[in-house]
């Protein structure tokens, strides 16, 4: 089974929330997310994202980190009180330090750097999905 194989039988039952203000890039990576995903939740800034994510629970979240009227670290201390165990993906187009410290503080679950490369990002997802759905079937 293939790496794209493996993650739909994945992530098929699974939802993700995806953030990001750029708007060729939120269709670019949402059009892939859907071929996984069985619910895909978009929105375009860190405000948004935690309008929709008090309806939709997802099950990710993938986050921009530079935005308007939110920024990304902003917005995960958000849902990270409404639900601390919240699986997290940071994508930036910023290497800092300082970036990957706080990312590391808020225990996230994955750092893509900007461009994305489609092989990283879909290991990624796999790996997460693969530990939401044992931390599911432990329920």
């Amino acid at each position: 089974m293939n790496i794209n194989e493996r993650l739909k039988k994945e992530a098929q039952y699974l939802s993700v929330l995806y953030v990001e203000d750029e708007e060729d890039t939120r269709k670019q990576i949402s059009q892939i997310l859907e071929l996984f995903f069985q619910k895909v939740f978009i929105a375009k800034d860190g405000l948004d994202a935690i309008e929709v994510y008090r309806y939709s629970k997802a099950d990710l979240v993938m986050t921009d980190l530079t935005m308007p009227n939110m920024d990304g670290l902003t917005m995960v201390k958000e849902i990270k009180k409404i639900n601390n165990n919240q699986h997290v993906i940071i994508l930036t187009a910023h290497n800092s330090s300082e970036n990957l410290m706080e990312t590391i503080d808020l225990q996230l679950d994955g750092f893509l750097l900007k461009p994305i490369k489609m092989d990283k990002m879909l290991e990624l997802l796999l790996k997460i999905s693969h530990m939401i759905n044992l931390e599911k079937n432990e329920k």
